[in-house]
């Protein structure tokens, strides 16, 4: 009985794990898993022009970005506080978001720097009371923006407007760009054409979400590979006992009987070491290749590239949950550790007090 606690914990474990993370992966996956950041390394990096970023993206593939400021607005005689981002057309595309009413502001207004706006709902429902407002206007400082759209942007704290930043000419630190792998556009070419740009790697840092997003998934893949490997060592200690039982019965039977009467009467007495080797056998090999299976898994781990002090909420708010699911499957993987080698430890601990069976 003292045993079933364990084996419980650690399946309610690997079950909420994967209830918690599961659905939220499978919500958010297809849309950040192509996204790759270009983020400026070190203080002295270079930022660029973001002139420079639309010559780019109509030669070669799609770039954005977020130049975020402080800002108030003014609608019926009553001034906001927001969050003003400046960014262009592409940024709607390439983060996978979601029109609420109306649309993103257009490439042609980034363009012909036409002062359009679009609110995130926080933002709309705050200053307008709506998300039905495409078509209304406020007043920024001394000037009147149109507003285009309302979008889903998954930040629920924050009132957030999205306007063309050639409206407020100035350069861009962070990039995001989209992979295609299917179409050739993956990061190694990503990482080759930027340097167009003088972006590379001894100034700037590439994180790939679609890795970042798998290694989750593998997180949540390898506890229940543990979990089954030192479980398959654990019934190995039981049957080693079991076969020296069953070894000492039958050397006190063959000091009594000939072979051929013991297999005649009691057949079994002389086939269960065997059956017990083989079984012995077969769970070591199992619990070796999920053992290895393991470490393929998390070898690789160490050659993705940490954040460290990267700030992810100054991006897409998405962004910033992904880094916190990534410090939860953390928690969660140590934790699951820590439980199954407490189980194994325990189950070592009970086979090993148990007095052996007397035949």
């Amino acid at each position: 009985m003292k045993t079933s606690f364990p084996i419980i914990a650690g399946i309610a474990l690997i079950i909420c794990f994967g209830c918690l993370c599961i659905p939220a992966f499978l919500a958010k996956r297809e849309k950040i898993e192509n996204v790759l950041i270009v983020v400026p390394s070190e203080i002295g990096s270079p930022r660029i022009d973001i002139q420079q970023i639309e010559e780019f993206s109509e030669k070669e593939f799609l770039l954005t970005y977020e130049i975020p400021a402080s800002q108030r607005v003014s609608f019926s005689n009553t001034d906001y506080s927001v969050t003003l981002i400046g960014t262009n057309s592409a940024y709607f595309n390439i983060l996978g978001l979601t029109a609420v009413e109306g649309s993103f502001f257009s490439k042609q207004a980034w363009s012909g720097k036409l002062k359009h706006a679009a609110l995130n709902e926080k933002a709309a429902f705050t200053i307008f009371g709506s998300s039905l407002i495409a078509g209304s206007r406020f007043r920024m400082g001394n000037e009147t923006w149109l507003v285009t759209g309302v979008i889903q942007d998954g930040d629920d704290d924050h009132c957030k407007i999205y306007i063309p930043s050639s409206v407020r000419g100035t350069q861009a630190g962070m990039l995001l760009a989209l992979m295609s792998p299917s179409g050739g556009l993956n990061e190694d070419y990503i990482k080759n054409s930027l340097k167009t740009l003088e972006i590379r790697d001894r100034n700037f840092s590439f994180y790939n979400l679609g890795t970042r997003v798998r290694l989750l998934w593998e997180r949540v893949k390898v506890i229940p590979i543990l979990f089954f490997s030192l479980l398959f060592l654990g019934f190995v200690v039981p049957l080693a006992g079991k076969f020296k039982n069953s070894l000492a019965a039958l050397k006190r039977k063959l000091g009594h009987h000939y072979p051929s009467e013991i297999f005649q009467k009691d057949r079994k007495i002389i086939l269960r070491p065997g059956v017990i080797v083989l079984e012995i056998g077969i769970l070591t090999v199992l619990s070796l290749f999920l053992i290895l299976r393991f470490v393929s898994i998390c070898l690789p781990w160490q050659d993705i590239p940490s954040p460290g002090g990267l700030d992810m909420d100054i991006m897409y708010p998405r962004l910033a949950q992904l880094h916190d699911y990534n410090l939860v499957s953390l928690m969660f993987f140590g934790f699951s550790l820590a439980v199954m080698c407490m189980f194994f430890l325990g189950l070592l601990s009970f086979y090993r007090g148990k007095p052996p069976v007397q035949r």
